[in-house]
């Protein structure tokens, strides 16, 4: 009686650790895999595609938008970069639309 139990549970342990280690592997491959965890469409897309946050600035290359984000980092302000169908643009969240506006300007 209790044999079977003995028996049961490392058989059970060990498919169950088998199925997750072929779910991490299918969910951390390579984007032609599928991947979930990776974004796998890299082009540009429309300005209001990124939720509340704000455009501030439209760049023609990827380093000066690069330059853009880190300086408003360094001046506090949560910043990021997109690629649009206009360039690469900056985008901050609203309440920072003002000051990151008046740096960039500058």
């Amino acid at each position: 009686m209790f044999a079977d139990k003995y028996f049961l549970f490392p058989v059970v342990a060990i498919a169950l650790t088998g199925v997750m280690v072929l779910l991490c592997r299918w969910a951390f491959s390579r984007p032609k895999g599928g991947s979930l965890v990776r974004r796998t469409d890299y082009s540009a897309t429309e300005k209001d595609k990124f939720g509340l946050l704000v455009d501030v600035k439209t760049t023609g290359s990827y380093n000066e938008a690069r330059v853009a984000v880190s300086t408003l980092r360094d001046l506090g302000i949560k910043a990021t970069a997109a690629r649009t169908n206009d360039g690469w643009t900056v985008y901050v969240w609203p309440k920072d639309e003002g000051p990151a506006r008046g740096f960039l300007n500058n």
